[in-house]
Formats: C-alpha cells, structure tokens, sequence
C-alpha cells in the first residue's frame, strides 16, 4: 500500500510538471524555429551565390562578355570591313585628360574614392528619391557595380543578380586599385550601339582619340552609358547634348571643373564628325570576310577573341573582280541559264591572293563557290596530262593521232565529234582534243596524272581513271588556279595566303606570316614548255578570246559534261586567275563553254587589274624549238593523213585527190 509524505504539495507538484513541460516545448519550438532559420538561410545563400561566377584575373577582365570582333584590312592597311562591336584600344588614364575621368565619375558614382564597392548611402538616397516619385527615378549602383554587371554577370534582372552584383564589386574592390576600376570601366562600359569603351566611342563620333577630347566631348561621352541607344549622339544628339550639360552642372558641383568652364563648353557644344565610308562593302567583302574568319583562329594559339587582320587583298582589284563577274553575269545569266560563278586572283611572285569572289550575291547566299565548291574542271584539266606526258618522255612536238579511240570500255570523243588526224601535242592541246589528252593519259598513267595535280597544290581526291584527263574528277577553284600558278613560276609552287598579320585591338601581335620560298614540283624546262602550250591556246586556240593585246597570257579552256560547268584559268606573268561559272544544283547551262562567258570575265578583269604594270614576257621558248625529228614526223603523219583520205574517198566514189582537199 503506497505511502505519501505528508510536506509534498500536489498541486506545487503539477505547476512544476507544466513548467518542464513548457520549457521543452520551448527548446523544441527554438530548435524547430533555428533549423528552420538555419536551412533558410542556407537555402537562400545556396539560391542566391548558385552559378557565382569567380572575379577573374586582371587580364581576362579586358576581355570577357564581350562578342567576338573582327577588323579586315587590305594589303596596304586600309580598313575595308568589320563585324561585331568596335571596342577602342585600351586607354590609360595618363593618356587622356583629367576631365574624362572625373566626367564619368561626377554622373555615374561622386563617392567612388569612398566606398568599398558598395555604396550604403547611395542605395538610401535612391530608394528614398525612387518612393517620392512612384517610380525609378535614380539608381544605387555603384561604377564598379556596373562594370560587374557588364563584364561578368549576365543581363538579368531580379535580387539575386543584384545580390551577386554586391558581392562581386565588393571582391573587385579588393583586388584592384580605384585607378584601375576607372580604367576598366571607361575602357569596357556599353557606349552606343556596338561601341564598347571611351576610345571607341571617340573616334565613332568625334573621329578622334580620347586622348585629344575637350572637355563638352568627356561631358558627352560620359552621359551615354545610363542609356547608350537612347542618347546616342549620331541618331539624338539634342538629347545627348541635354544630357552632357547635366554631366558638367555635377562637375561643377563636385569641384572638378569651374562655372566658366562649364559655360565655355557649353558654348562649343561636340561637333559630331562623318562616319568614315567603309572602302569595301559588305556584298564586295563578304566571301573573303568569312574566309579569313575561319582562317585567322587557326594561326593563334590563345583563343584571342578582338582581332585586327591584315589580309594580302588588293582593293581596287577586289572591286573590279566583283564588278566585273556580276555586270557580265546581269547581261547574259538569265538567257544562258548561269546561275552564280566565282574569281579568285593571285599574285604569282608571293602567292598572295589579290581577289576573291565567292558568288554573285553574298546576301543572297553564303556559299563560298571558289574555295567550297567542288565541281569537274571539264578541259582545263587537261594541261595536267601534258605536264605529266612531258615529264615521261613526250615532248611538245611528239605526234599522236587524233580519231576514233577506245580506252578499253571508254571511248572519248572530241567536242566537234570531228577528227582531224596525225597532230602533235602542242595543237592537240591548243584544240582541246578529247582524244589524245585520253592517250597520252593511258600511256603515262591516270595514277601519273593524279600524282602529278597533287604536287601542284591540287589536294581535293582524284580519282585515278582514264577520264581524269577530261576533268571526271571534282577539284575546287582554288585549287586550280593555285595549280596553274606553278607554270608561272617556272615549275615552282607557292602557298596561296589571305592572311599577313594580326593583332588584337590593343595592339600587340599575334601572328606574322613567314615568308616561305617557294617549292620546286615541276622541272624548269618543262615549266617553260608548259607555258608556251598555253599561250598558244590563248594566241590561236580555244581560248582565243582571252588575248591581252600586247601582253602574253597563258590559259586554258574547261567545260565539263552537258554544260554543268564552264571555266578558264590562266595567267600572265604577273597574276594568275580563275573564273567559274555554272549552277548550285548542277542543272546545265545553256551551251555555256569555257572560252565562252569565263573567257570575257577573265578578259575584262585582266586587263584592268594590270593597268600600271609592266608589260613583262612569259618564261616561254618559242614554239619553233621544236626538234626536228618531231617536225619530220609532223609532215610524215600529215602526208600519210592526206593519203588514207584520198584512198578511202576513191574506194568510196567519193573523186580525186583534190575534190577531196577542197571540201
């Protein structure tokens, strides 16, 4: 039987049991409510430093969030195109007067030598002003907030990007100088419509360095960051200069410059200076722009985004081969059937290309038909046999019969379907004979001929068949211009380049093109054999209408199957050239042939882009060198023709010997 003490009050008791039982609903509750806090507050650290970016090193800070430029200059340094935004070579402030700085600062953060990055009595002032107003009238970031947001952080706009905002500006703060941030801001900061930096922005509208502004141009330039489209002074200068007076009234305020100052800038408000005419437009330049951007990223190593590029590209040259290829197209494209076509040009002593058209219209099609487009060079490959035949053995004068041929299941025909007998390879080759150019090339070898186009620079795959000789194999432009270029040099190859020098928009060097010898591919006597075949092809053979009156030329004609393609390569001892014509689609022409169309394209821009040259003669013998064994044997297949003739015309009833001659 349980005993109870009679000095324990029960009711002392059970207060005592609540008090306990309080408290412990109290330290749960307090638990509950830290872990509660705690995960809050992790939870919002963790949402709003998710995706921090790091501050990046000094260095890298010139350079980031901005998209790539590109500035092409032709070959004597004049700008002729660019793409992306125009960032200034870096400024520092040493280089520019005081009142450029203090412009910037006086509108954009007076306390900026105050505070740490953060400026607490600005975000007050702002708010303050902003809930008078019912709207957003003033802002509370601070200059290295806004260099932050522009350099680092993405466009967004919400707290988590102004809390990232802070906490970057107050880590910049810590590891770069005031100067430093100033630079930096003034260098980098949007300032118009594809304008970034102070730099850039002067020579935009002023067309002058910052380094030589007056004080109403600081004032003018300092007002545009806050909205660069909004008062850019080439499109709203009334507002840009209502802004910059504003700039000046917060310099006097801030003791940066005197009321007198302030009024005589006013009264010389910036003149704002003509926007310098690009020499090459965007239809001109295109092709050759994307080659080189495609090009220029290979020849570096760092990943450079801000490059000036000096090309090898001759401006006046570039514009003629354009306006030359499309004037002639516009007449006779439509009623031909020509679709598109391309130029490319090159200077033979250095290999450096002077021209380049990829196409009629760039707007209209980005496709690069001199260096992208393989299509089958018809005849013009032909020379590549010769040069192969020389090579084992033939000579110019060697004699071949031109008729009906089959090359086991092939059988070649000429384009006239006309055979006109015993010739040697020097005619066959002014004719553009179907049939020898196939037996020379079964005699040396398709694997010969193939060979011997590689070492000429041609690198697209040929296929090593009877047919090569005809052009069966698709090569580029490029690559056949390059190719016949070697016969200009006297059998050497040189590098074809588009690309000198490069730099970044500071001005440092990034590449410089060596200058490389060229490579011996083909003897020197052949060379010059070569040579004077194809100056007799333009002299008196398909090509014919290539002539530059005086001037010697050495080219050859090509059309491939069904008037798919027309071309003509040749050149001068100067340049060499190319010219395609055809369509995207491969659809025929309208008898369109290569001493055709391609020939007065070639014609019109040779002549033009030697004018001022010197008239200089084809490393060339004469084709009377010949040997005399090959001339005798000439005139013995020649006679032996004539008398097959005659005896077929009398066993056929066909009459004499000079019924015969005279049809």
């Amino acid at each position: 039987m349980p005993t109870y003490r009679a000095d324990i009050n029960p009711e002392a008791v059970a207060i005592a049991d609540r008090k306990r039982r309080r408290r412990a609903f109290a330290l749960i509750f307090l638990a509950l409510l830290s872990a509660l806090v705690a995960l809050a507050y992790f939870q919002t650290r963790h949402y709003l430093l998710k995706d921090l970016p790091s501050l990046p090193d000094k260095r890298t800070m010139w350079e980031l969030n901005l998209k790539p430029n590109m500035t092409l200059l032709d070959k004597d340094g004049n700008e002729i195109g660019h793409r992306g935004p125009y960032i200034g070579k870096p400024m520092k402030l040493g280089q520019m007067p005081s009142y450029v700085g203090d412009a910037f600062l006086a509108i954009e953060d007076e306390r900026f030598y105050e505070h740490a990055g953060i400026d607490n009595k600005a975000i007050l002032r702002a708010l303050f002003e902003n809930t008078r107003a019912g709207e957003k009238t003033q802002g509370g970031s601070t200059l290295t907030q806004q260099l932050v947001k522009n350099i680092i952080l993405s466009p967004e706009k919400s707290y988590r990007r102004k809390f990232q905002e802070a906490v970057l500006a107050r880590d910049m703060e810590a590891v770069l100088s005031k100067p430093e941030i100033l630079e930096l801001y003034i260098n980098r900061i949007p300032m118009g419509p594809r304008v970034f930096g102070v730099e850039a922005a002067a020579q935009r509208y002023f067309g002058k360095s910052a380094g030589k502004i007056n004080l109403a141009e600081a004032a003018m330039l300092a007002g545009l960051p806050q909205a660069p489209s909004r008062y850019n002074p080439l499109e709203h200068f009334d507002r840009a200069l209502a802004r910059s007076s504003l700039v000046l009234q917060r310099m006097v305020a801030n003791d940066m410059i005197t009321p007198e100052q302030m009024q005589e800038a006013k009264d010389n408000p910036p003149v704002i200076a003509e926007a310098p005419e690009q020499l090459i437009s965007d239809d001109i330049i295109g092709y050759v722009f994307d080659l080189v951007a495609d090009q220029a990223p290979e020849l570096l190593s760092d990943g450079q985004q801000d490059l000036i590029v000096k090309t090898t590209l001759d401006t006046e040259k570039q514009k003629l081969a354009h306006d030359t290829l499309t004037r002639i197209l516009d007449k006779t494209a439509k009623w031909r059937k020509i679709g598109d076509g391309a130029l490319v040009s090159v200077d033979n002593r250095s290999g450096a290309i002077l021209a380049l058209v990829g196409g009629r219209d760039y707007s209209a099609s980005k496709f690069n038909r001199a260096f992208q487009a393989k299509r089958q060079p018809g005849s013009s490959f032909k020379t590549f046999a010769y040069a192969a035949a020389l090579e084992n053995g033939f000579s110019p004068g060697t004699i071949r019969i031109d008729q009906p041929t089959e090359i086991g299941n092939w059988a070649p025909e000429n384009y006239t379907r006309r055979y006109r007998g015993p010739m040697t390879l020097r005619e066959a080759l002014k004719l553009s004979i179907n049939t020898i150019a196939a037996q020379i090339t079964a005699e040396v070898g398709p694997s010969q001929v193939a060979s011997l186009a590689n070492r000429f620079g041609i690198k697209s795959k040929l296929r090593p068949e009877y047919s090569l000789a005809l052009g069966s194999s698709e090569v580029t432009l490029e690559e056949m211009t390059r190719a016949y270029s070697v016969f200009a040099n006297e059998g050497l190859l040189r590098p074809m380049h588009l690309i000198t020098y490069i730099e970044n928009t500071s001005g440092a060097p990034l590449y410089t093109r060596r200058t490389i010898a060229g490579r011996r591919v083909y003897p020197v006597p052949y060379a010059r054999q070569m040579t004077s075949m194809l100056r007799d092809v333009i002299e008196t053979g398909t090509g014919h209408g290539a002539r530059l009156g005086k001037r010697e030329a050495g080219g050859k004609t090509g059309t491939s199957q069904d008037y798919r393609d027309a071309w003509f390569v040749g050149f001068t001892s100067q340049m060499t050239t190319g010219v395609w014509l055809g369509n995207d689609d491969n659809s025929s022409m309208g008898k369109i042939t290569g001493g055709l169309t391609p020939v007065d394209i070639w014609k019109a821009y040779m002549i033009g882009a030697h004018k001022g040259q010197d008239l200089l003669a084809l490393a060339a013998p004469d084709p009377n060198i010949d040997d005399a064994r090959a001339q005798e044997l000439a005139a013995f297949y020649s006679e032996m023709s004539t008398a097959f003739i005659t005896e077929r015309d009398m066993a056929s009833g066909g009459g004499s010997a000079a019924q015969s001659a005279g049809r």
